[in-house]
């Protein structure tokens, strides 16, 4: 990373419910509201700020007012999630305007798009914002390798004791997966995606989708050669599924052109009064953050400074 801004997206979602299952339920203030939530995405996002050190930020959130496009075109998508019980339902769904209010505490913008899922909302902010900045995308849904490029990056957030944190670029997704990061799309394609239901080829696993990829680099090469194919019985198989394959590479694809609004200034991390965010803090009773938020602080109050100085100089 060279360029002098740097965007970190959050991937929202995803920190919400890692938040709902790695703190106990139970997690409440003494007025009997639930935290769980709340506190372990303040936490991821303060950690997240002080580790990666971004000059700008945003959080992705998902469509409420209509289905995703996926679900349209093909309505088994992500039928095979595990959907939570009547009550952990409530619990998480009460939290999430708390959620937003935090978010806007921090002025941190929430970019979301009817229709579309959280990962289009992140794959176009992405390219719209590496255009002036590099780009960290913070997650562990391994579906963002696929847009990792020369200024954007992927960033696994530590899960203790058994995954450490990890960024990745272009090099570290090919050492891991072992084909190059736009790959992913043709990869999900052959192999399929058991947590979203995509449906790929049948009969063909992890092994044979690699092998592929590294004959022919792409879905549409491996159908375009398929009498390449030596193996009688697999070429059966992608003849049988070719549907299915095409039809997962859209699933798969994240959109990178949402027609949405993206302004970087509007993202720069340390433009929030700190006072906000304390006062929710102390009602949700969150002693253990005030720390990193008073750290953040003094971060914020160099920054105005900074910034009022440029300002002052460019009058002159």
């Amino acid at each position: 990373m060279q360029r002098q801004n740097k965007l970190l997206l959050m991937d929202t979602f995803f920190f919400l419910h890692r938040s709902f299952h790695a703190y106990p339920i139970d997690l409440k203030n003494t007025l009997g509201e639930h935290t769980n939530v709340i506190f372990g995405f303040a936490q991821s996002l303060l950690d997240s700020i002080s580790e990666l050190s971004p000059t700008h930020i945003a959080c992705a959130w998902e469509s409420e007012n209509q289905p995703s496009f996926r679900k349209e075109l093909y309505p088994k998508y992500q039928i095979t999630r595990i959907s939570m019980d009547v009550e952990d339902e409530r619990i998480f769904g009460e939290q999430l305007p708390k959620v937003v209010e935090l978010i806007e505490a921090f002025n941190i913008p929430r970019l979301m798009e009817d229709g579309f899922e959280g990962d289009d909302v992140i794959g176009t902010a992405s390219l719209l914002g590496s255009k002036d900045s590099d780009v960290i995308i913070s997650t562990a849904d391994q579906d963002m390798m696929q847009l990792v490029n020369e200024n954007v990056f992927v960033y696994r957030p530590a899960r203790p004791p058994y995954i450490k944190r990890q960024m990745f670029d272009k090099k570290e997704v090919k050492e891991k997966y072992g084909f190059d990061p736009i790959q992913m799309i043709d990869y999900k394609a052959l192999r399929g995606d058991p947590s979203d239901n995509i449906p790929g080829v049948k009969g063909v696993g992890d092994k044979t989708a690699k092998k592929l990829l590294e004959q022919f680099e792409t879905l549409e090469e491996v159908y375009k050669r398929l009498e390449e194919v030596t193996l009688e019985s697999l070429r059966s198989k992608l003849e049988n599924s070719k549907d299915d394959a095409f039809m997962s590479k859209q699933l798969a694809t994240i959109i990178t052109d949402i027609p949405m609004k993206f302004d970087l200034d509007s993202c720069v991390v340390h433009d929030f009064d700190a006072s906000k965010v304390r006062e929710l803090f102390k009602r949700y009773e969150f002693s253990s953050l005030l720390n990193k938020l008073d750290r953040l602080e003094l971060l914020g109050e160099a920054f105005r400074k900074e910034k009022k100085e440029n300002v002052q100089k460019s009058l002159f």
